[in-house]
């Protein structure tokens, strides 16, 4: 399936009902007196952030929401019916941004959390209210706006093509993503999930960079927002014949992330060494090793399951001790 992570789409609130003129004869006094009852306000349109949704597919198709106008007021001071409101749901992480103005208008982050983003006119009063001619309604907001998301996770995985990110995302949180032994298999992000007791700790695996991701070279920098927000990064190197030197790959990763945002850099990190179980791989890791303390790189094979455990007891460690 597709993964959407922005969405341009036209909101019309609803219009507001006309007033009524009207008048009602009173036999007592033999005189008319205006009974016309006010126009119904029209109806809002409502972002809402839902938890349950992954990502925006659902506008892909859908791109414009429009609200029910007020209904009119009638005689006998009777009001017109509101119009119904139409609600739009996004995932956490969305941001809305009116592109008329050029703001950003509200993120969306928790699942309480919500918007009018386009308000429904007022109904026009009728002549009850103004003993008089009636007051006109007013029209509903219109609004084109464009939607981002930035998936809301807890650990950033970043590495080269075909490091083997997504094998270890598969391995730590027994997901069914996409694997190859080919570059940028990976062309969406996944979301997967390690549980400790009821806190869900959320790891995010991007499309791997390459040098010059920052300016749009490869598929990385189309992705590099869905990390901004997590507390955690795990670069992982690939010791493979076909992966760039660990050390060298290591440092174009940090370049690439401060390029694009110098905060990504400020992180906390692990340094995760991939692919053990090859023959060529313990050169490589005494070259990484004797660079860092032993402490601080860990050595796995995600294919084949080395080291996982291990890992993934650092992981919960660190937020045990940093939530």
């Amino acid at each position: 399936m597709s993964f959407i992570d922005e969405a341009k789409i036209k909101v019309k609130a609803g219009d507001g009902g006309k007033g009524c003129f009207s008048f009602y004869f009173n036999r007592r006094t033999g005189k008319n007196y205006p009974d016309g009852g006010d126009g119904g306000k029209g109806g809002d349109v409502i972002i809402v952030c839902n938890p349950n949704i992954w990502d925006l597919t659902h506008l892909k198709y859908k791109k414009s929401f429009k609200a029910g106008n007020g209904a009119h007021g009638s005689s006998n001071n009777k009001k017109g019916k509101d119009g119904s409101d139409v609600v739009i749901e996004v995932p956490p992480g969305t941001i809305v941004k009116d592109l008329n103005a050029d703001i950003v208008i509200k993120e969306l982050l928790s699942p309480e959390d919500k918007i009018v983003v386009a308000k429904g006119g007022k109904g026009g009063r009728g002549n009850a209210y103004t003993r008089s001619e009636t007051l006109p309604p007013h029209k509903g907001e219109e609004k084109e706006l464009f939607l981002e998301l930035k998936l809301l996770a807890h650990v950033g995985l970043v590495g080269f093509p075909n490091a083997g990110k997504t094998t270890l995302l598969n391995a730590l949180c027994q997901t069914k993503c996409k694997t190859a032994g080919y570059p940028f298999t990976t062309l969406h992000p996944y979301l997967g999930v390690i549980w400790k007791g009821d806190f869900a700790i959320k790891i995010a695996d991007i499309p791997g960079l390459i040098q010059g991701a920052h300016k749009g070279k490869g598929l990385g920098d189309r992705f590099l927002r869905h990390i901004q927000r997590t507390q955690l990064l795990i670069f992982l190197l690939g010791l493979g014949n076909n992966d760039p030197e660990p050390l060298q790959a290591l440092e174009i990763l940090k370049q690439e992330l401060f390029k694009y945002h110098p905060s990504m850099i400020e992180k906390d990190y692990f340094i995760v060494a991939n692919k053990i179980d090859l023959p060529e791989a313990q050169e490589k890791l005494k070259i990484l090793k004797k660079k860092f303390k032993d402490s601080n790189v860990m050595a796995i094979s995600a294919l084949k399951k080395i080291g996982l455990e291990e890992l993934q007891d650092k992981i919960l460690e660190y937020f045990e001790e940093n939530v």
